[in-house]
């Protein structure tokens, strides 16, 4: 390397993609002061806040990170870190960057102010994915809810209808009940009525015995042969 100071990241990354959201990203700066700073983020955004959801906390987005800061000193390939914690960490310089035990820091900026750019660049690529497959995800939920919805509604629905017309119900079965009244044959209708005139119920005389109808001037019943008065 030309030059040790500058900024340097080690990507612990899920295998998923979308860095932003499922990767730790380790920072060291090594400053022009002989000064140095460790950034460990201890877990990734989407990781953190799953974590802040099951524990009944607000979600928070924010990846929780520590810093320790310190001094460092470089011999040849190996550069020594003296932080003020107390503890101390040793590395070696590749043409690509630092290793530090297990951790590769891969130099990314010669600047130690301005973020790189190429992690501006990818940030924003994978926060546009995110938005992108959370809109999808979300979109795929409201349908799934209101699928349900309509499944539990709908038996509710036809329950509901015999009941919420009972008069209706009610005027079917009196209407297949109720029969109209049948016309006589024309023949009936057509036969002439015998009603005696008025003159002909005022001759009309009756048997005391056996109240058959007999002739004026009858002297016995022509039925049962009794005396008329």
């Amino acid at each position: 390397m030309k030059s040790l100071t500058g900024q340097y990241e080690c990507v612990h990354r899920s295998g998923v993609g979308l860095d932003y959201f499922t990767s730790r990203i380790d920072r060291l700066t090594l400053q022009a002061n002989k000064r140095c700073i460790f950034v460990a983020q201890e877990r990734s955004r989407i990781g953190h806040a799953a974590r802040s959801l099951l524990s009944g906390q607000q979600v928070d987005t924010n990846a929780p990170e520590v810093r320790r800061e310190g001094r460092y000193t470089s011999a040849g390939n190996t550069i020594t870190f003296y932080l003020d914690d107390g503890t101390q960490e040793q590395g070696q310089l590749t043409p690509e960057g630092i290793q530090i035990g297990n951790d590769f820091f891969e130099k990314v900026s010669d600047s130690t102010l301005l973020p790189p750019t190429h992690r501006l660049k990818s940030n924003m690529e994978d926060i546009a994915k995110g938005l992108k497959i959370a809109g999808a995800v979300g979109g795929a939920a409201i349908k799934a809810v209101k699928t349900i919805q309509d499944t539990i509604q709908t038996p509710q629905g036809s329950q509901s209808t015999p009941a919420s017309h009972p008069t209706s119900q009610g005027a079917n079965q009196q209407a297949q009940g109720y029969q109209a009244p049948q016309t006589p044959p024309a023949s009936t209708l057509a036969q002439p009525s015998h009603t005696a005139t008025p003159e002909q119920e005022a001759e009309t005389l009756f048997c005391d015995q056996c109240g058959q109808p007999v002739r004026p001037g009858k002297r016995f019943c022509n039925h049962c042969g009794a005396r008329l008065p």
